[in-house]
């Protein structure tokens, strides 16, 4: 699978939406999870970056781009079709919200104040500024 794009931002006023694309491939290794940028970097994970926190924001963005394509009509449906239980996939589906800075500490694997993926799927503040 190839990355293609670039890092970038969009700002949608009239909707109030900000959009951020990283590219990014997480590539396993060794039982490692790895994370490969557009360019071929592949990025030096620390050893206190949370690679089940990485796969599971990834796992938002893919289920989230589902959703908004049509392929699902609903959180029950695409819950259904990937058989997990809805209140988890509704879960994973928060890390997509999460802010975008806060989302690229997560990726590059930097310190995000010692919380885990457990942590997030408790529920963040909505405001990013409370993230």
């Amino acid at each position: 699978m190839n990355i293609t794009g670039k890092r970038q931002s969009r700002f949608y006023p009239d909707e109030n939406i900000l959009e951020v694309n990283i590219p990014i491939q997480l590539l396993r290794r060794g039982g490692r999870t790895r994370i490969q940028t557009a360019d071929g970097e592949l990025l030096q994970s620390s050893p206190t970056s949370d690679t089940a926190l990485m796969r599971a924001l990834a796992q938002a963005h893919i289920w989230l781009q589902k959703l908004e394509d049509g392929e699902f009509s609903d959180v029950k449906t695409l819950a259904a079709h990937y058989q997990q239980n809805e209140s988890y996939v509704s879960r994973i589906l928060r890390l997509a919200m999460l802010s975008p800075v806060l989302q690229e500490e997560i990726i590059t694997g930097q310190h995000i104040a010692g919380r885990s993926l457990a942590d997030f799927m408790t529920g963040v503040p909505v405001l990013w500024s409370k993230q």
